[in-house]
Protein backbone atom coordinates (compact mmCIF):
# COMPACT_ATOMS: atom_id res chain seq x y z
CA UNK A 1 0.00 0.00 0.00
CA UNK A 2 1.28 3.47 -0.91
CA UNK A 3 1.02 6.34 1.55
CA UNK A 4 2.17 8.94 -0.96
CA UNK A 5 1.97 8.98 -4.76
CA UNK A 6 3.76 11.58 -6.90
CA UNK A 7 2.72 11.40 -10.55
CA UNK A 8 4.14 13.43 -13.46
CA UNK A 9 4.86 16.42 -11.22
CA UNK A 10 6.08 19.60 -12.96
CA UNK A 11 7.08 22.87 -11.30
CA UNK A 12 8.61 25.98 -12.86
CA UNK A 13 9.77 29.29 -11.44
CA UNK A 14 9.94 32.12 -14.00
CA UNK A 15 10.67 29.63 -16.77
CA UNK A 16 13.26 27.67 -14.76
CA UNK A 17 12.26 24.01 -14.49
CA UNK A 18 12.55 22.81 -10.90
CA UNK A 19 10.63 19.54 -11.31
CA UNK A 20 10.31 17.78 -14.65
CA UNK A 21 7.75 14.95 -14.84
CA UNK A 22 8.67 13.47 -11.45
CA UNK A 23 6.89 10.24 -10.44
CA UNK A 24 7.38 7.82 -7.53
CA UNK A 25 5.48 6.19 -4.67
CA UNK A 26 6.29 6.03 -0.97
CA UNK A 27 4.98 2.81 0.51
CA UNK A 28 3.35 2.65 3.93
CA UNK A 29 5.91 1.88 6.62
CA UNK A 30 9.07 2.48 4.58
CA UNK A 31 11.97 4.88 4.88
CA UNK A 32 12.27 6.52 1.47
CA UNK A 33 15.14 8.89 0.70
CA UNK A 34 15.39 11.66 -1.89
CA UNK A 35 18.94 12.54 -2.88
CA UNK A 36 20.57 14.67 -5.54
CA UNK A 37 22.91 17.61 -6.11
CA UNK A 38 22.01 21.10 -4.93
CA UNK A 39 19.32 22.51 -7.19
CA UNK A 40 18.02 19.11 -8.22
CA UNK A 41 14.49 19.84 -6.97
CA UNK A 42 14.41 18.06 -3.60
CA UNK A 43 13.24 20.98 -1.46
CA UNK A 44 10.82 22.12 -4.18
CA UNK A 45 9.25 18.67 -4.12
CA UNK A 46 8.90 18.82 -0.33
CA UNK A 47 7.29 22.26 -0.63
CA UNK A 48 4.79 20.91 -3.16
CA UNK A 49 3.82 18.02 -0.88
CA UNK A 50 3.63 20.39 2.08
CA UNK A 51 1.33 22.85 0.28
CA UNK A 52 3.84 25.71 0.13
CA UNK A 53 4.03 25.45 -3.68
CA UNK A 54 1.35 24.49 -6.15
CA UNK A 55 2.72 22.53 -9.13
CA UNK A 56 1.71 23.49 -12.66
CA UNK A 57 1.17 19.86 -13.68
CA UNK A 58 0.87 16.45 -12.11
CA UNK A 59 -0.72 14.91 -9.06
CA UNK A 60 0.15 14.46 -5.40
CA UNK A 61 -2.00 11.91 -3.60
CA UNK A 62 -1.81 10.92 0.05
CA UNK A 63 -3.71 7.77 0.94
CA UNK A 64 -5.89 8.31 -2.11
CA UNK A 65 -6.64 11.97 -1.38
CA UNK A 66 -5.34 14.77 -3.58
CA UNK A 67 -2.92 17.22 -1.94
CA UNK A 68 -2.39 19.34 -5.06
CA UNK A 69 -4.63 22.20 -3.89
CA UNK A 70 -4.27 21.75 -0.13
CA UNK A 71 -2.97 24.52 2.13
CA UNK A 72 -0.14 23.68 4.58
CA UNK A 73 -2.44 23.52 7.63
CA UNK A 74 -4.75 21.14 5.76
CA UNK A 75 -1.81 18.87 4.91
CA UNK A 76 -0.88 18.67 8.61
CA UNK A 77 -4.45 17.78 9.56
CA UNK A 78 -4.34 14.91 7.07
CA UNK A 79 -1.39 13.41 8.94
CA UNK A 80 1.76 14.79 7.27
CA UNK A 81 4.34 16.71 9.30
CA UNK A 82 7.72 18.15 8.37
CA UNK A 83 11.10 19.16 9.71
CA UNK A 84 13.19 21.85 8.03
CA UNK A 85 16.82 22.08 7.03
CA UNK A 86 17.03 25.53 8.60
CA UNK A 87 15.79 25.26 12.17
CA UNK A 88 12.36 26.79 12.80
CA UNK A 89 12.71 26.95 16.59
CA UNK A 90 11.89 29.87 18.90
CA UNK A 91 15.07 30.51 20.93
CA UNK A 92 13.47 32.49 23.80
CA UNK A 93 10.97 29.70 24.57
CA UNK A 94 11.67 26.53 26.53
CA UNK A 95 12.32 23.22 24.81
CA UNK A 96 8.93 21.98 26.05
CA UNK A 97 7.03 24.96 24.64
CA UNK A 98 8.87 24.74 21.32
CA UNK A 99 7.63 21.17 20.91
CA UNK A 100 4.10 22.10 22.04
CA UNK A 101 3.85 24.48 19.08
CA UNK A 102 3.47 21.42 16.86
CA UNK A 103 0.42 20.19 18.77
CA UNK A 104 -1.92 22.99 17.70
CA UNK A 105 -3.32 21.13 14.68
CA UNK A 106 -4.37 18.22 16.92
CA UNK A 107 -6.19 20.44 19.46
CA UNK A 108 -9.86 21.20 18.80
CA UNK A 109 -11.62 24.51 19.42
CA UNK A 110 -13.41 22.90 22.39
CA UNK A 111 -10.08 21.85 23.88
CA UNK A 112 -8.67 25.33 23.34
CA UNK A 113 -11.58 26.90 25.25
CA UNK A 114 -11.28 24.25 27.96
CA UNK A 115 -7.63 25.17 28.29
CA UNK A 116 -8.62 28.62 29.59
CA UNK A 117 -10.92 27.16 32.25
CA UNK A 118 -8.76 24.41 33.73
CA UNK A 119 -5.18 23.17 33.88
CA UNK A 120 -6.23 19.64 32.84
CA UNK A 121 -5.99 20.32 29.09
CA UNK A 122 -2.58 21.94 29.43
CA UNK A 123 -1.41 18.95 31.46
CA UNK A 124 -2.57 16.54 28.75
CA UNK A 125 -0.71 18.52 26.09
CA UNK A 126 2.45 18.61 28.20
CA UNK A 127 2.19 14.87 28.80
CA UNK A 128 2.14 14.35 25.02
CA UNK A 129 5.21 16.56 24.63
CA UNK A 130 7.07 14.77 27.44
CA UNK A 131 6.42 11.41 25.78
CA UNK A 132 7.94 12.74 22.57
CA UNK A 133 10.91 14.20 24.45
CA UNK A 134 11.46 10.91 26.25
CA UNK A 135 11.41 9.09 22.92
CA UNK A 136 14.07 11.49 21.59
CA UNK A 137 16.18 11.30 24.74
CA UNK A 138 15.80 14.98 25.71
CA UNK A 139 13.28 14.75 28.58
CA UNK A 140 15.69 16.47 30.99
CA UNK A 141 15.74 19.57 28.76
CA UNK A 142 12.04 20.40 29.13
CA UNK A 143 12.41 23.67 31.09
CA UNK A 144 15.64 24.82 29.46
CA UNK A 145 15.46 27.74 27.07
CA UNK A 146 16.39 26.73 23.56
CA UNK A 147 18.77 29.63 23.13
CA UNK A 148 22.30 28.41 23.76
CA UNK A 149 21.46 24.72 23.56
CA UNK A 150 23.76 22.52 21.42
CA UNK A 151 22.88 22.28 17.75
CA UNK A 152 22.11 18.57 18.09
CA UNK A 153 19.50 19.28 20.78
CA UNK A 154 17.91 21.96 18.62
CA UNK A 155 17.66 19.46 15.75
CA UNK A 156 15.89 17.00 18.04
CA UNK A 157 13.45 19.71 19.13
CA UNK A 158 12.63 20.29 15.46
CA UNK A 159 11.89 16.58 15.09
CA UNK A 160 9.88 16.59 18.32
CA UNK A 161 7.65 19.39 17.09
CA UNK A 162 6.88 17.36 13.97
CA UNK A 163 6.19 14.19 15.95
CA UNK A 164 3.78 15.72 18.47
CA UNK A 165 1.23 16.30 15.69
CA UNK A 166 0.99 12.48 15.55
CA UNK A 167 1.64 12.14 11.81
CA UNK A 168 1.32 9.07 9.63
CA UNK A 169 4.01 10.44 7.31
CA UNK A 170 6.94 12.66 8.29
CA UNK A 171 9.03 14.65 5.80
CA UNK A 172 12.57 15.18 7.10
CA UNK A 173 14.65 17.80 5.30
CA UNK A 174 18.37 17.06 5.82
CA UNK A 175 18.09 15.80 9.42
CA UNK A 176 21.86 15.17 9.63
CA UNK A 177 22.93 18.57 8.24
CA UNK A 178 25.53 20.17 10.51
CA UNK A 179 25.83 17.05 12.67
CA UNK A 180 29.09 15.44 13.75
CA UNK A 181 29.66 11.70 13.25
CA UNK A 182 28.25 10.66 16.64
CA UNK A 183 25.17 12.87 16.24
CA UNK A 184 24.59 11.44 12.76
CA UNK A 185 24.65 7.91 14.19
CA UNK A 186 22.05 8.97 16.75
CA UNK A 187 19.87 10.58 14.06
CA UNK A 188 20.01 7.35 12.03
CA UNK A 189 18.84 5.43 15.10
CA UNK A 190 15.99 7.88 15.72
CA UNK A 191 14.82 7.76 12.10
CA UNK A 192 14.71 3.99 12.29
CA UNK A 193 12.73 4.10 15.54
CA UNK A 194 10.28 6.64 14.13
CA UNK A 195 9.37 3.98 11.58
CA UNK A 196 9.84 0.82 13.67
CA UNK A 197 8.54 1.98 17.07
CA UNK A 198 6.08 4.74 16.19
CA UNK A 199 4.92 3.20 12.90
CA UNK A 200 5.39 6.42 10.93
CA UNK A 201 6.35 6.39 7.25
CA UNK A 202 9.47 8.51 6.64
CA UNK A 203 10.42 10.55 3.56
CA UNK A 204 13.94 11.96 3.88
CA UNK A 205 15.93 14.51 1.91
CA UNK A 206 19.59 14.03 2.77
CA UNK A 207 23.09 14.70 1.38
CA UNK A 208 24.93 12.28 3.68
CA UNK A 209 25.09 9.22 1.43
CA UNK A 210 26.41 6.97 4.19
CA UNK A 211 23.32 7.76 6.24
CA UNK A 212 21.03 7.31 3.23
CA UNK A 213 22.49 3.90 2.40
CA UNK A 214 22.18 2.79 6.02
CA UNK A 215 18.58 3.78 6.78
CA UNK A 216 16.70 3.64 3.45
CA UNK A 217 14.43 0.95 2.08
CA UNK A 218 14.43 2.74 -1.28
CA UNK A 219 16.17 5.78 -2.75
CA UNK A 220 15.13 8.21 -5.48
CA UNK A 221 17.88 10.26 -7.12
CA UNK A 222 16.89 13.61 -8.63
CA UNK A 223 19.04 15.51 -11.10
CA UNK A 224 18.02 18.83 -12.67
CA UNK A 225 14.42 18.22 -11.67
CA UNK A 226 13.94 14.74 -13.10
CA UNK A 227 14.22 11.22 -11.69
CA UNK A 228 17.64 9.80 -12.51
CA UNK A 229 17.31 6.52 -10.61
CA UNK A 230 14.91 4.77 -8.26
CA UNK A 231 15.46 1.55 -6.32
CA UNK A 232 17.08 -0.04 -3.30
CA UNK A 233 20.22 1.62 -1.91
CA UNK A 234 22.40 -1.04 -3.53
CA UNK A 235 20.67 -0.68 -6.91
CA UNK A 236 21.01 3.10 -6.85
CA UNK A 237 24.60 2.98 -5.68
CA UNK A 238 25.55 0.87 -8.70
CA UNK A 239 23.53 2.85 -11.25
CA UNK A 240 26.02 4.21 -13.83
CA UNK A 241 24.31 7.58 -14.22
CA UNK A 242 24.22 8.07 -10.45
CA UNK A 243 27.92 7.29 -10.23
CA UNK A 244 28.62 9.76 -13.02
CA UNK A 245 26.34 12.64 -12.00
CA UNK A 246 26.00 12.42 -8.23
CA UNK A 247 28.31 10.05 -6.42
CA UNK A 248 31.32 10.71 -8.60
CA UNK A 249 34.61 9.61 -7.11
CA UNK A 250 32.93 8.56 -3.84
CA UNK A 251 31.45 5.57 -5.63
CA UNK A 252 34.90 4.21 -6.34
CA UNK A 253 36.28 4.75 -2.86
Amino acid sequence: MSDLTIKNLCMQFSGVVALDDVSFEVKSGEIFSLVGPNGSGKSTLFNCINGFHRPQKGKIQYRGQSLTKCQPHEVVKLGISRTFQNLQNVPYMTVLNNILIGAHQRITLKETLYRWLTTAQREREEAMALEVMDFLGIANFEQKYLSGQPYGIQKLVEIGRALISQPYLILMDEPAAGMNDQETIEIAKIIGEIRDVLGITVLVVEHDMNLVMKISDRVCVLDSGHVLALGTPEEVKQHPEVIKVFLGEQAHA
